[in-house]
């Protein structure tokens, strides 16, 4: 009788380990998938501003930065030299305690989802400030482009590694629109999204370009 016991018991922490692995599988296929599609929507935006002769902040400079919010963030040089400038850059959208009219929000290489339940790293996060009269709505799952004036936070005990003061914002896609979605404040689901076109747009104006 132990036996069989035994050996049912074994058997099931066998079926347990092989749905563990199969959740773990799709789980990660699905984080890189995401990952791999929001990505290539936001490269393929960024060409198409770099085309028009803007140059961008990339965010591979910003994932260079090494250390920690409570230690203090360890910059690269390139991005050192550019402390204060006024810059353009393309992400997605993350609201911070809204999503009308927003003063300020977070912009993320990809959208929060790409994460799923892990928060991203402090040297993906960018917190933006807009200008003074200007707000944003929530756009979901789309690129846009910012521009203001980068300021890194140096030293310990920061909340984030870098701010975007006096922002304004516009489409990704060169030409292209923005669409927001109707979203009650306590679901962020697609299945609850109203698609609706935007008031014409702010066009940010141009940044540092081959023009200058």
């Amino acid at each position: 009788m132990r036996r069989r016991v035994k050996r049912e018991l074994t058997a099931l922490a066998g079926v347990a380990v092989v749905l563990g692995a199969v959740v773990f599988f799709n789980y990660n296929l699905q984080r890189g998938e995401l990952w791999e599609k929001f990505e290539k929507m936001r490269i393929a935006a960024e060409r198409s501003r770099t085309n028009l002769g803007l140059e961008l902040l990339p965010w591979k400079l910003l994932m260079e930065t090494r250390g920690s919010l409570r230690s203090g963030g360890i910059f690269a040089e390139d991005l050192v030299a550019r402390d204060g400038e006024h810059i353009d850059i393309i992400g997605f959208i993350v609201p911070l305690n809204q999503f009308r009219k927003m003063t300020e929000f977070i912009l993320l290489p990809v959208p929060i989802e790409c994460y799923f339940c892990r928060m991203p790293p402090a040297r993906d996060v960018l917190y933006v400030k807009m200008a003074e009269g200007e707000t944003v709505d929530y756009v979901w799952q789309e690129p846009i482009l910012v521009n203001g004036n980068i300021k890194l936070q140096q030293g310990p005990d920061q909340k984030f590694f870098y701010v975007i003061e006096n922002a304004k914002y516009g489409p990704g896609q060169a030409g292209g629109d923005l669409t927001r979605k109707d979203i009650p404040a306590e679901h962020m689901q697609p299945e609850h999204d109203k698609v609706e076109t935007l008031d014409p747009g702010y066009e940010p104006p141009v940044g540092r370009s081959s023009e200058e």
